[in-house]
């Protein structure tokens, strides 16, 4: 018995290292997110580059309401959205496609 126990262990041991070489050739693979970050006036704002969506996080650095537009890009499609912002708030916005940084601005 104790001759199949040591069997089981080592094959369990080299299963394992065998997955343990495998993961970094997989993690080779991943290519890391831009961070774009810029401001216009009353607005900070920051978005990293998504594979289907984009988030892009704002602040309105302002004490009163103010509006931020945002051109996505999804597929052929380019889609307007205007972000309402009270004074000093936070927040974000998920869509669909990707951004360019020089399709933000007050609006």
């Amino acid at each position: 018995m104790r001759i199949f126990g040591k069997a089981v262990a080592a094959a369990a041991l080299t299963v394992g290292l065998s997955a343990a070489v495998a993961l970094p050739a997989q993690a080779a693979t991943v290519t890391p997110m831009s961070t774009h970050r810029g401001s216009v006036p009353c607005f900070n704002w920051s978005w990293a580059d998504g594979t289907s969506t984009t988030t892009i996080y704002y602040h309105n650095t302002c004490s009163t309401t103010q509006h931020l537009c945002v051109w996505w890009k999804d597929g052929q499609e380019n889609n307007l959205h205007r972000i309402t912002a009270a004074g000093d708030a936070k927040g974000h916005l998920k869509e669909p496609g990707t951004i360019e940084s020089e399709d933000i601005e007050n609006c």
